[in-house]
């Protein structure tokens, strides 16, 4: 499988922590030169580390990707360092835990620039790379919450909804060109994305400070599943016990939406309902 691989070139963003660092781990077991991207610049270092000590190769690139400036210079360091990028795995993530009306404009800006206009960004400034060579590939790392609308994350659920379009959108875009493109729906996984998450209702909180042992997957084993995926150029990856709500969705919607509020009032992530006063005369 290593030699497969061998001299491909890969970037992924996010890199530092949980699926991110998993995957590119995973790639560079595989033979890709892996570019890694983060704003944690010791946790890159870190990361480097162990793929050089696993006989791998790593290019590290501290960024902070909610910058459009930032983005644009990120491109041609990539390029200068790596030559080229045969694999954009678009993978940063941030979350916020709110019903809409405690959303504010500046969260709204937070978690747009990082989870989708970054992932815009970037494509569109390694793409005309790919595109010239005829060959390459691009991954999006979203979310069942861009799958079915997640109770308390609407913020959330929307730019992951956004980015299973625009990945959908882009490979009819650009698979004549040669380029492939695989978007990824995870249910939850074990990550540190919670510490990336602007709390602003503590039901999500209490669970994934203590998830029941049986609830959700290892990053390492969401890495073994993406990087198969991505190898078998496959459009779309979905896994986690929540996949079952989204077939349901698909083929009881009623019933889907009947459950997803039940639990969401379990965990008090509804608004509330607001308090009847007798209309004045």
């Amino acid at each position: 499988m290593r030699a497969r691989f061998e001299g491909q070139r890969a970037l992924i963003t996010g890199a530092a922590s949980g699926i991110g660092r998993s995957t590119a781990l995973e790639l560079a077991r595989r033979g890709y030169t892996v570019g890694l991207v983060d704003i944690d610049g010791a946790g890159l270092a870190t990361l480097a580390e162990e793929v050089r000590s696993a006989g791998g190769e790593a290019h590290t690139f501290q960024a902070d990707l909610a910058s459009p400036e930032a983005i644009e210079m990120l491109a041609r360091d990539v390029v200068g360092a790596l030559g080229r990028v045969d694999l954009l795995l678009n993978n940063v993530g941030v979350a916020v835990v709110a019903p809409l009306l405690e959303i504010s404009e500046e969260d709204w800006d937070w978690i747009l620039n990082i989870n989708l206009r970054a992932a815009v960004r970037l494509t569109r400034a390694l793409l005309p790379g790919m595109i010239a060579r005829g060959s390459g590939q691009v991954a999006f790392t979203a979310s069942m919450a861009g799958l079915i609308g997640a109770p308390g994350m609407l913020a959330y659920s929307t730019t992951k909804f956004a980015l299973v379009g625009f990945a959908e959108a882009l490979r009819l875009d650009v698979i004549d060109q040669g380029i492939d493109v695989t978007v990824v729906c995870p249910g939850y996984v074990r990550t540190n994305l919670h510490r990336a998450t602007r709390y602003k209702n503590d039901g999500f909180s209490r669970l994934l400070d203590a998830p029941p042992s049986w609830y959700g997957v290892s990053s390492e084993r969401a890495a073994y599943k993406i990087v198969n995926a991505i190898a078998a150029r496959r459009p779309l990856l979905v896994f986690g016990v929540e996949k079952f709500g989204w077939w349901l969705k698909r083929l009881w919607p009623a019933a889907a939406f009947a459950i997803a509020r039940y639990g969401a009032k379990r965990m008090g992530l509804l608004t509330p309902r607001a308090a009847r006063s007798t209309p004045a005369a």
